[in-house]
């Protein structure tokens, strides 16, 4: 019996094979989900692909014996019958996301000839008459062997794919024969596609249409995500981290020096979140960037020099225009203008949340401070 886990898994493995047929398919095509089986293909030269994917947490979901085999060939034959797919020009594919021991799967994929053909339709036979009219797949075989020529002309243009556990594999490697890039672009291009394939079909389903994937619909999203890469962007590998969050927790429990910068110049505690966040993102994306070779150690460290020039003419540019403040709302002044500028890596633009990091980093590293005596207090805090 499907588990929940299962069922999930069935469902976004098909989101996945979707996507490898847009991937593969061109101007004109269409790719559709759960309207004439799992996935459909139509191609604008005007063949089709009829594909049924099965999958399993952990075994071969397609043996001889498997329901999912049989219930598929049932399913076509079906489908021939009252005229909703034709075999002419139209390709059967069975997907498994698990390799087993050769079956009969293996024999009906790879038969061409007609001898090889009825070869295969007389070990179905075989199997048929020696099972019990009890078992599950017995009412699937009495189909099949009552409408031999159908089964034979779908087995003429079947094909038997074994795939990744989850399918990603097999996208990854044809964004990698395309866009050339580094795997962590691939992995960002990946992600991208099927978060919008998935809330295209989702969308779809919630408005009670069908589930047809345009493929130029496709092709505009890839075209956005094809540019950042060829721009070499900076990619966010991160997401804000909240107020729960363990790490958050653990850099307030330890409290660095960062944080004690903020306190002295009384800044909030939701803000101090955010702060903590910014740090945590800095850390991560500096070493993505760096080991996908985005950026390099030296641009780096010229970014970082911009930021402290910066900090360092909003320091006196302060002292002078804002001596009647107290020296905590002057740091404040001086803390807030430094959140918001803007900085390129190069000729690269930034996160901003990138740059507040960045300056918490140096805050963090006592390059520099909020408070025009920080260094003072900080040391008596000691």
């Amino acid at each position: 019996m499907p588990t929940a886990a299962g069922q999930l898994l069935g469902y976004q493995l098909q989101l996945q094979r979707a996507l490898v047929h847009l991937l593969q398919s061109g101007r004109g095509s269409s790719v559709s989900v759960e309207v004439t089986g799992d996935v459909a293909v139509l191609l604008s030269s005007g063949g089709n692909i009829e594909e049924e994917d099965k999958s399993s947490l952990n075994s071969n979901p397609v043996t001889d014996k498997s329901t999912d085999l049989w219930k598929t060939f049932y399913n076509w034959i079906n489908a021939l019958n009252d005229g909703s797919v034709n075999t002419k020009g139209t390709k059967f594919v069975l997907y498994s996301n698990h390799e087993g021991n050769k079956g009969i799967v293996d024999k009906l994929s790879s038969a061409q000839s007609l001898e090889e053909i009825n070869t295969c339709v007389i070990e179905v036979e075989r199997l048929f008459w020696a099972l019990e009219a009890s078992h599950s797949i017995h009412s699937y075989l009495s189909c099949i062997m009552g409408n031999k020529e159908a089964f034979k002309s779908i087995i003429q243009s079947f094909e038997f794919i074994v795939g990744s556990k989850t399918g990603s594999v097999e996208i990854k490697q044809i964004l990698s024969d395309m866009i050339l890039v580094s795997q962590y672009h691939v992995d960002y291009v990946h992600d991208e596609l099927v978060g919008w394939i998935t809330n295209f079909v989702m969308t779809k389903i919630a408005c009670r249409e069908l589930a047809v994937i345009p493929w130029e619909e496709y092709h505009d999203r890839f075209l956005v995500l094809f540019e950042r890469v060829r721009a070499r962007e900076l990619i966010d590998f991160t997401k804000e981290y909240a107020a729960e969050h363990e790490e958050v927790r653990e850099q307030f429990k330890a409290y660095p020096r960062y944080l004690e910068q903020l306190q002295i110049i009384d800044i909030e505690s939701h803000e101090q979140v955010s702060a903590v966040s910014d740090f945590l993102r800095r850390k991560i994306n500096t070493d993505k960037w760096i080991e996908s070779e985005l950026i390099d150690e030296a641009s780096a460290l010229e970014f970082e020099e911009g930021l402290r020039s910066y900090w360092n003419s909003s320091l006196k540019r302060l002292s002078i225009t804002e001596k009647s403040l107290k020296p905590e709302e002057r740091g404040q002044l001086l803390y807030y203008d430094c959140k918001e500028r803007q900085a390129t890596i190069g000729s690269q633009p930034v996160l901003s949340h990138f740059v507040r990091g960045t300056y918490h980093n140096l805050a963090n590293d006592n390059e520099l401070g909020w408070h025009e005596s920080w260094d003072d207090l900080l040391e008596d805090s000691k």
